[in-house]
């Protein structure tokens, strides 16, 4: 059995990942699923969620999705992100500005995009 996966993880803005993982973790639509290596081939819509990487057992990277595509392959797996957020990494001063400026468009959205602000909101807090 294969103990790796190969994982591409694109934003329209940046390639964000494009390396072998053991494991990676989405928030499907349908429910949060973990993808090892084999894994039945699947394609989901991503809702927004935290997506969590497996390079290896010490090192686990987690990142901010607002929604997507994901494409597994039992070889392959393929993100395919409206944006991403790599909470693992960030600068904590950065997180702080971004949660302050989803603090400032809360007071600005209509009832919908208040709702999805207030949850990325929650998430990056729960992270830090």
């Amino acid at each position: 059995m294969d103990t790796k996966i190969n994982f591409d993880f694109v934003s329209p803005e940046e390639s964000i990942v494009s390396s072998e993982v053991d494991m990676v973790q989405i928030p499907a639509v349908e429910g949060d699923a973990g993808i090892l290596p084999n894994h039945a081939p699947y394609m989901t819509i991503l809702r927004q969620g935290i997506v969590e990487v497996t390079f290896d057992k010490d090192n686990i990277k987690k990142y901010l999705v607002e929604g997507g595509f994901a494409d597994v392959t039992p070889q392959k797996i393929t993100i395919l992100a409206e944006s991403s957020l790599n909470l693992t990494d960030i600068d904590s001063l950065l997180l702080k500005e971004k949660i302050e400026q989803i603090d400032e468009n809360i007071s600005n959205a209509n009832d919908f995009d208040k709702e999805l602000l207030i949850e990325r909101k929650a998430l990056m807090e729960n992270f830090n």
